[in-house]
């Protein structure tokens, strides 16, 4: 008994490691994009990176996720999406104060994400 579940929990594992070996480069590039428009002090410099934050959500979105996990990898991506185009705006109508406030938006979905993609242990065991 123990050794199918054990060999049940080791195919998951792997299956959920080729899509998190898919993602990894991207959420890697992602983060260092993200801060790169954080750290812009005007306009012209927050354009490029959110450009390619268009990009990279694009290719995160292609990617191949657990059947279980597909909902919630899209929806956080589509989040993710429609805040980058809010910044995007902002920033074509000259609103930096705006803009930065859709990057604060974007770091509260990576959070949120974050804690849905792996729940902490005490989140499993009491929902």
């Amino acid at each position: 008994m123990k050794k199918v579940i054990l060999t049940g929990a080791m195919a998951v594992l792997l299956s959920l490691n080729v899509s998190a070996s898919e993602l990894k480069p991207i959420m890697k590039e992602m983060k260092m994009t993200f801060k790169e428009a954080a750290s812009a002090q005007n306009i012209e410099a927050m354009q490029a990176p959110v450009a390619k934050l268009e990009t990279l959500i694009a290719q995160a979105k292609a990617g191949s996720y657990p059947p279980e996990k597909v909902e919630t990898f899209m929806e956080g991506f589509d989040k993710l999406a429609v805040t980058v185009e809010e910044i995007d705006a902002a920033l074509s109508e000259g609103d930096l104060d705006k803009a930065q406030q859709g990057l604060r938006q974007i770091d509260a979905l990576r959070e949120e994400y974050h804690d849905k993609r792996n729940p902490s242990i005490w989140q499993r065991l009491f929902g």
